[in-house]
């Protein structure tokens, strides 16, 4: 009976101990798993289609242009040159949202 009493008491002075320590661990885990790790993926699945954009290809640039990659120069290569109606536009890399050649 007096080993049980203990074991309540001990079990009781631990969480006392911790204080909110496990539920602020309990939060960030959630956010994490919800939040972050999915943001992280889309980004880097966004960086490698941006590293595999080649001449021919057809985009569409956050502004909403819709145009196919005639050229790509630059010191880093990225500046794109897009033909969109017969009308050429240089855009940088990091603006192109989607890829649509499939």
């Amino acid at each position: 009976m007096y080993n049980l009493i203990y074991n309540i008491t001990f079990s009781n002075n631990i969480l006392q101990t911790l204080g909110p320590l496990p539920i602020y661990v309990l939060i960030f885990a959630i956010i994490y798993f919800v939040m972050i790790r999915p943001q992280a993926k889309k980004q880097k699945e966004h960086n490698q289609m941006l590293d595999n954009l080649k001449k021919g290809d057809r985009v569409v640039t956050n502004g909403g242009i819709v145009g196919v990659i005639t050229n790509i120069k630059g010191k880093d290569k990225n500046i794109l040159e897009i033909d969109s109606s017969n009308t050429k536009l240089e855009i940088l890399k990091t603006h192109i949202s989607t890829n649509k050649t499939k």
